[in-house]
């Protein structure tokens, strides 16, 4: 949920002060680049010393630095404090994806499901809540309301978080390795393609659309609804994703993903009011939702006795797109604000066909 509010007020907030689109989608870039290392070093590190403490730690960090947002008066620090932030990011996610994960022994696909399903739908509220408080109170208020809720969540997790005992190392590495090595040779590109082109386009939306969409006249108000319904969509996704999956299949997930990502931005390219940025972000948020939903669990079980690792490696890929996203966003920004857009279409595009080469080849296999 703070993820949320916070991303949305960033942008606008950057924009009021001044801010170049240029320098809206670097500051994005920036907690996308330090996402895409530091998941994996998180991941790492937890693996050896436990889950709770990066738990807790992260959630202090990110009120620190939402204390700091609500002080910025140049542009600029706000990329000083999105690093902090994203380091923050960085230790939460990786902890709390594997400690679901030993927590799930064999069920592993129903407890992603209702992990996604819980951060999926903080994230629907958050926008919204977002856009209200700016609206409603003042620029700097998300940030203070965050600062409260996340060091009340800090204290809160010494107390209730519990880790479960290491049950899984007494799995034959072996045979883990043949997996590993069966899944190199036939889907790892496909999964990296896909977690690349969903993290580059929400990376996009994140950053720059708020602001974009200021720009148009839209109020902050409908832009918090414009973004809940992208959340809306992919937590309905995330609550249908086993359905989906055994309807379609996992390489069929991949495919749609695509599909309805490259749709969703082909809309927004050609979108100048709230009504169509609406329908867009309802088709981005089931696209986000199924790719996502088929590449976390796909990921966690490539390395089943190093959770936090391979939860490491999944959002160090998605930190890629978080960088590589708003940044080539920004850039094309300066041509037309909705220039990213057209990138976002031409991505979807090559990933699908990569994808659609994939199946074929697995196949073939």
């Amino acid at each position: 949920m703070m993820v949320g509010i916070v991303g949305i007020a960033v942008p606008i907030y950057a924009n009021l002060l001044g801010a170049s689109p240029l320098l809206v989608g670097i500051i994005g870039s920036a907690g996308g680049l330090i996402y895409s290392f530091m998941p994996l070093i998180s991941g790492i590190l937890c693996d050896r010393m436990g889950r709770k403490s990066f738990i807790s730690l992260s959630l202090f960090s990110y009120g620190a630095s939402c204390l700091l947002y609500s002080l910025v008066q140049e542009p600029l620090m706000f990329i000083l404090i999105k690093i902090l932030e994203w380091v923050s990011v960085a230790a939460f996610w990786p902890a709390v994806e594997s400690l679901i994960a030993d927590s799930a022994f064999e069920r592993l696909e129903d407890a992603l499901k209702k992990f996604n399903i819980s951060w999926g739908s903080a994230m629907v509220i958050g926008p919204l809540l977002g856009g209200i408080l700016i609206s409603e109170l003042s620029i700097t208020s998300p940030f203070l309301f965050s600062m409260l809720i996340a060091f009340f969540f800090g204290a809160l997790s010494i107390l209730i978080v519990q880790e479960p005992g290491k049950v899984l190392k007494t799995r034959n590495r072996s045979e883990e390795s043949l997996k590993i090595k069966s899944e190199s040779n036939g889907s790892i590109v496909t999964i990296l393609a896909t977690i690349f082109l969903f993290s580059s386009i929400v990376g996009i939306l994140t950053s720059l659309f708020p602001s974009y969409a200021t720009d148009l006249g839209i109020p902050a108000f409908e832009i918090g609804i414009i973004t809940f319904a992208f959340g809306a969509t992919r937590a309905v996704t995330f609550y249908q994703a086993t359905r989906i999956e055994a309807w379609m299949k996992k390489h069929g997930m991949f495919l749609v993903g695509s599909l309805t990502l490259g749709l969703a931005s082909l809309i927004t390219f050609y979108s100048n009011n709230a009504s169509l940025f609406l329908v867009s972000f309802l088709i981005f948020g089931f696209g986000a939702g199924i790719s996502y939903a088929a590449s976390i669990t796909s990921v966690l079980k490539w390395r089943k006795s190093s959770r936090g690792y391979a939860a490491g490696v999944f959002e160090s890929l998605i930190g890629v797109g978080y960088f590589l996203g708003p940044l080539i966003g920004g850039f094309l920004s300066e041509f037309a604000g909705n220039v990213p857009y057209l990138y976002g279409l031409f991505l979807s595009l090559v990933v699908l066909i990569i994808q659609w080469r994939g199946k074929h080849r697995a196949s073939s296999d």
